[in-house]
């Protein structure tokens, strides 16, 4: 196996740990920890690398490294679990600013230039980088690269509320959601498959200002009005089971069975 090998084996290997450290099998320490906590574990590392290095001990720097390490990749992991971005996005993003700010390496210049010319062409790449991340739509089409949608548009939101473009509270923004309600029925009657999924996705977006407003996590809402669905179908399932089976059962008798299954809830 060759160097590069290893390295990517070892490191899938620390990913595959934390994702198993971090699931409901893992441990309850590392599944307690957020984005709020991971600050002090993450400067408590770096601090201890950078004692590591001045004592110039091959070893410890070797360890210490490796205890920073754990809390990017966990960082990382538990955006991943929040449905914004990974590790190999970190990568990526780091890749990709490398190749900017070294044009006299990966363009098609010749690399001559002296350690103060590089750093004086750093400075005009960043403030040529600071102007461009300093608008909001920079900001917003960043976000459209999360994993999850319902995560990039809660953040697009909050991006526009910056800058006061936004409605005051929930309570405000909820007459948008049966507005986007009558405009899906209209698109419904048209047949017209992109109107409709434009007119859906208007709703959805209407729907996650309201949650966001409210100061409620839209992801877990949904999971919760998915797992209420499951639990109620469950008692649909053993109700029709013990009438027969689904077979030749009506909507109707099947709504009867989910209208029971919600009184018993009650």
């Amino acid at each position: 196996m060759n160097n590069n090998e290893n390295i990517s084996k070892e490191y899938l290997r620390l990913i595959e740990i934390m994702r198993i450290l971090r699931s409901p099998e893992g441990c309850s320490w590392d599944r307690k920890q957020s984005i709020e906590t991971m600050p002090k574990h993450i400067s408590g590392e770096a601090a201890e690398v950078v004692e590591a290095l001045k004592a110039g001990d091959m070893l410890h720097i070797k360890e210490e490294l490796g205890d920073l390490l754990m809390t990017i990749v966990m960082t990382a992991q538990i955006a991943d679990e929040k449905g914004t971005f990974d590790m190999a996005d970190v990568a990526h993003d780091i890749c990709e600013k490398l190749i900017l700010r070294h044009p006299h390496v990966f363009g098609e210049g010749k690399n001559t230039i002296t350690p103060d010319q590089v750093m004086d062409l750093w400075g005009k790449i960043k403030t040529k980088e600071k102007a461009e991340k300093g608008r909001l739509t920079y900001k917003m089409h960043d976000a459209e690269g999360f994993k999850s949608a319902i995560s990039a548009i809660v953040k697009i939101q909050s991006i526009a509320s910056e800058v006061g473009f936004d409605w005051p509270d929930a309570v405000s923004a909820l007459p948008k959601v049966p507005e986007e309600v009558k405009e899906i029925e209209e698109a419904l009657k048209s047949n017209n498959k992109e109107r409709i999924e434009e007119e859906i996705g208007d709703l959805l977006f209407a729907s996650l200002n309201v949650a966001r407003l409210a100061g409620v996590d839209a992801e877990k809402c949904l999971r919760a009005a998915g797992n209420k669905f499951i639990t109620r179908f469950d008692t649909v399932e053993k109700m029709a089971e013990a009438d027969g089976g689904f077979e030749g059962k009506s909507l109707e008798q099947l709504d009867v069975y989910w209208n029971k299954a919600k009184k018993a809830e009650k």
